[in-house]
């Protein structure tokens, strides 16, 4: 396994838990995609997802939540990412899919405005990144979560990166 892959890995749920965002952003290609499909196997661009964003998409999402005022993120989310059972395929130097699974962990304190109040929510789920080694650097092309419950209502996914 590929120790700069690997790094990129923690480095991507350490940069989301810390509320590093822009930081986050950067580490995605232009060209990048961010995807939480309902079904897998279908195209984003003709079936419905729980989101689907380019580059520009997650663009604007990091400026409101970093930059606007949003009472759903007031107090601001906090999660945890956990990691496992990674796994790397490189076919060559310039491009790799790594596969894993994730547990978010979820808490939003809230005030009487807000549902869900001090309530930690779960989110489990498994991911797959595609990369493109690009001036020495990898970059994410595709980032796709793959939530367990994604067939379930989901509520105030604004946070969830």
């Amino acid at each position: 396994m590929s120790d700069d892959i690997l790094a990129l890995v923690h480095l991507e749920a350490r940069l989301l838990d810390s509320w590093r965002l822009d930081e986050w952003l950067a580490l995605f290609h232009p060209t990048g995609t961010y995807w939480l499909p309902i079904d897998e196997d279908s195209d984003p661009k003709v079936t419905s997802s729980i989101a689907h964003e380019d580059f520009q998409g997650l663009a604007i999402r990091v400026e409101q939540l970093m930059r606007q005022r949003r009472i759903s993120q007031e107090p601001r989310t906090e999660t945890i990412h956990f990691i496992s059972n990674i796994d790397v395929r490189q076919d060559d130097e310039a491009a790799a899919v790594v596969h894993y699974n994730l547990l978010i962990t979820e808490l939003r304190s809230g005030d009487w405005r807000q549902r869900g109040l001090g309530q930690t929510r779960l989110y489990p789920g498994r991911c797959r990144l595609t990369l493109l080694r690009e001036a020495g650097a990898w970059l994410i092309t595709e980032k796709q979560l793959l939530l367990l419950g994604r067939r379930q209502p989901v509520e105030g996914l604004s946070y969830l990166l």
